[in-house]
């Protein structure tokens, strides 16, 4: 019900009053951000108790003009999509940036939870949102998060699906180290400064 109601919103900014750039500094979007409000970015959520600067829920499209927007940001949300869904998110990010621009995308990491499950290393996982003593139960909390997750991505599948709609240069990064925005990359988990970071940091150029 809420994806529906902000589908209004969707077509009026699509098609009669596009968001604008913030601070002079090019537009910049923040899909799903949840409680973390960016500086300088055009903050999105479905949720309309945050504070947001556009309310739409992202499966719906972007409500942005091709080749208008200069970064896409996200953190944790692509894995909350059906393939589907997914794909098209993607693909609609590939379409409003301009060309050499593109999205740093942080999503749970695949490869790190398997590397942390074969060794037993049931320290490594969280107990949200369960308790589990298993490392098998604290696989499965982390993975699949209480249903709430549909996707689940390493480095290979996370560059096919971005090759798949249009990003030609796709890299994996860490932590606090970016291409797209250098030193002001917005901060997400300080202790992904491990050798085993609990996401997996991509960015993809179109």
């Amino acid at each position: 019900m809420i994806s529906k109601a902000t589908l209004p919103g969707y077509w009026f900014h699509r098609f009669i009053m596009p968001p604008k750039a913030r601070n002079g500094s090019g537009l910049h979007l923040h899909l799903g951000c949840g409680p973390k409000y960016l500086q300088g970015f055009v903050n999105i959520d479905a949720n309309p108790l945050r504070k947001i600067d556009l309310w739409l829920d992202v499966r719906n499209g972007l409500p942005f003009r091709s080749d208008s927007v200069d970064s896409i940001y996200s953190t944790h949300v692509l894995e909350h999509l059906y393939p589907d869904e997914l794909k098209n998110v993607l693909r609609e990010s590939a379409r409003v940036l301009k060309r050499g621009c593109g999205t740093r995308i942080v999503v749970p990491s695949l490869s790190n939870a398997i590397l942390a499950y074969n060794q037993k290393n049931v320290a490594w996982f969280s107990e949200f949102p369960r308790h589990y003593e298993s490392p098998g139960g604290r696989f499965s909390n982390f993975i699949f998060c209480d249903g709430q997750h549909r996707t689940a991505f390493d480095r290979d599948y996370m560059r096919e699906m971005l090759n798949s709609v249009g990003f030609s240069e796709v890299v994996e990064v860490r932590e606090g180290e970016s291409r797209l925005y250098g030193a002001n990359v917005p901060r997400y988990e300080l202790e992904d400064g491990s050798n085993s970071p609990h996401s997996l940091y991509i960015e993809a150029f179109k």
